[in-house]
C-alpha cells in the first residue's frame, strides 16, 4: 500500500477512535457526533482505493476537494480560536448567558461552564442584570433559561437580578430576543458562552446592532473540545450561507 493510502487509513481509524472516546467521555448522540464515523469510513475507503485503477482526473479532483476542505477548515478554526480568550471590561450593564443543553439531572457540562463563568465575573460587574437565555428543547425537562436561573439562585444570586428569555431556539435568537428585553443598543453587554462559541455569538450581536457587546469566554477543555470546535466551524459555514452571519 502507498504512503498516501496508509495515511488515509490511519486518519480514518483515528476518526473512529475519537468517536468512541468522546462518546465514553461525554455521551453518544452528541450533536453532529455522527460525522466522525462517516468521515472515518470515507477516509478508509479512500485509502483502500489508492491502488484502484481510477481516472487521473478523478484522483486529482478528490485531492483538490480534500485540500480545499482542509484549507476552509483551518480558516474557520482560526476564527473560532480568535474568540476563545475573550473577556469583557468591568462594569457591564447586562450579562447575557447563552443557553446550552439541559439533561434530566441538570445542566450539561457546556451549560455548567457558562454558569461557572457568570459566577466568576459577578464581582467585576456588580450592577449588571443577568439575562438567562434559551428555550426548552424536546428532550429538556425545563427551558435552558430556567435552568440557568435556578442554578444561579442556588449559588446565592438574587432572583430579582435575573431576567428570563425562554423562547429562543438557537444562538441568533438568543441574541435577538435578549436584545429585545434590553431595548438599548448602547448598553454595555457581556455575552457569556463557551470559548469555542464566542466568535459566532459576537457576530450575531454585531448584526443585531448591539454596539457595545463583549464576549466572556467560559473555559471548555477535555476530549470533546475539538468536536465542538469542529461543530462550530460547520455552524459558521451554514449561517454564512444563509446570509445571516
Amino acid at each position: 500500500m502507498s504512503i498516501l493510502g496508509t495515511v488515509y487509513i490511519l486518519a480514518g481509524a483515528a476518526c473512529f477512535i475519537y468517536y468512541i472516546v468522546i462518546g465514553l467521555y461525554s455521551r453518544f448522540g452528541l450533536s453532529l457526533g455522527w460525522v466522525w464515523p462517516v468521515l472515518g469510513g470515507a477516509l478508509i475507503a479512500a485509502g483502500l482505493l489508492t491502488h484502484a485503477h481510477l481516472p487521473h482526473w478523478l484522483r486529482w479532483l478528490w485531492r483538490a476537494a480534500l485540500c480545499a476542505a482542509l484549507a476552509l477548515f483551518i480558516a474557520l478554526e482560526a476564527l473560532v480560536i480568535s474568540g476563545m480568550g475573550a473577556s469583557a471590561p468591568a462594569g457591564m450593564d447586562y450579562l447575557v448567558v447563552l443557553g446550552a443543553s439541559v439533561y434530566a439531572d441538570g445542566p450539561s457540562p457546556a451549560l455548567t461552564r457558562r454558569i461557572n463563568a457568570v459566577m466568576d465575573c459577578l464581582d467585576e460587574h456588580p450592577d449588571a442584570i443577568i439575562i438567562a437565555s434559551g428555550g426548552q428543547g424536546r428532550s429538556e425537562p425545563v427551558s435552558e433559561a430556567q435552568c440557568i436561573r435556578d442554578e444561579l439562585v442556588k449559588r446565592g444570586v438574587d432572583p430579582a437580578r435575573i431576567w428570563l428569555e425562554d423562547k429562543s431556539t438557537d444562538t441568533r435568537e438568543n441574541i435577538a430576543f435578549s436584545k429585545a428585553l434590553i431595548n438599548d443598543d448602547d448598553a454595555r453587554i457581556g455575552i457569556v458562552t463557551n470559548n469555542y462559541h464566542i466568535w459566532r455569538s459576537l457576530r450575531f450581536a454585531k448584526r443585531a446592532g448591539l454596539k457595545n457587546a463583549h464576549g466572556i469566554a467560559a473555559e471548555y477543555t477535555g476530549p470533546t473540545l475539538f468536536h465542538f470546535m469542529f461543530r462550530e466551524a460547520v455552524a459558521i459555514t451554514l449561517w454564512f450561507l444563509k446570509g445571516q452571519l
